[in-house]
């Protein structure tokens, strides 16, 4: 039987252990796929994929740096497996992924060489890329739209670390849970919208636009009733799921204008 070997070299914007994850973690490996897998994460452990369409065993696993499977497809010539070897070549905020599949029977080369890139590659990089901008995603909706403060202790680490110009580093849920206490104190009917997401390796920036009414003190200025706007930079460091760091810049001088120019019409109805 003739064979071929298959090369990729695949680019993501996680890391390697994200990579590895995705591959050996049966739970994970569904939720990219759509399809049941069961995966035995071992050397001499077996896997079975697709409902039983790929199956092989693990000859190699070294975490986040190599993964070597004996593989085969359903339909290939019994008795007959391949050898599949996934490298990373570059480590940090993302991913160079080699991959060597040889011992590909040759008239299924074009059907798996399509069929790496359709199930595996292009689903891992938008699976991977959903699972951070939802965990931001729910903070934004929970946190300022809807201001359930407690939503930090759920969806942030312990060892949190927020940002801030003009601060140095403040660590801990409590933190950002007092940034946020601080803005509905102030401000009433706060609706936050997103305008730009982009994901890079642990980190998803977000810039948004928020609209408000001014009820209450702010920054020393009374209430003004005035309906008001700001805009929001955050770059969200994300690890194993939640939140662990953010750098966040608000458009303060913009927002003081504002309320400031209000207060002083206010004061001039009254004069």
């Amino acid at each position: 039987m003739e064979t071929k070997t298959l090369t990729h070299e695949v680019y993501f914007a996680v890391t390697p252990e994200e990579i590895f994850e995705g591959m050996v973690d049966p739970t994970k490996h569904s939720e990219f796929t759509g399809a049941p897998a069961k995966i035995e994460p071992k050397q001499g452990g077996k896997f079975t994929l697709y409902n039983g369409q790929l199956t092989g065993t693990f000859v190699e696993i070294q975490p986040n740096q190599r993964l070597v499977q004996e593989w085969r497809a359903a339909n290939w010539p019994a008795g007959h497996f391949s050898q599949l070897t996934f490298s990373p070549l570059a480590e940090g905020r993302h991913t160079q992924l080699s991959m060597v599949h040889s011992g590909v029977p040759a008239e299924r080369f074009e059907e798996i060489n399509h069929g790496w890139r359709d199930y595996y590659w292009n689903k891992m990089a938008a699976y991977f890329r959903e699972k951070k901008v939802a965990v931001v995603r729910r903070f934004m909706e929970e946190f300022k739209n809807k201001a359930n403060l407690d939503i930090v202790d759920e969806l942030f680490t312990p060892d949190f670390v927020l940002h801030l110009p003009g601060s140095g580093p403040l660590v801990g849920p409590s933190a950002q849970k007092a940034v946020g206490k601080a803005v509905f104190d102030a401000f009433s009917k706060v609706h936050v919208t997103v305008i730009d997401t982009i994901v890079e390796g642990d980190r998803v920036v977000e810039r948004h636009r928020a609209e408000a009414v001014h009820t209450g003190e702010f920054n020393g200025i009374p209430a003004t009733g005035r309906q008001v706007y700001w805009t929001e930079n955050h770059i969200y460091r994300l690890v194993k799921g939640k939140v662990a760091e953010t750098w966040s810049e608000v458009s303060f001088h913009d927002l003081m204008a504002q309320v400031a120019s209000a207060q002083k019409k206010s004061a001039g109805r009254e004069g």
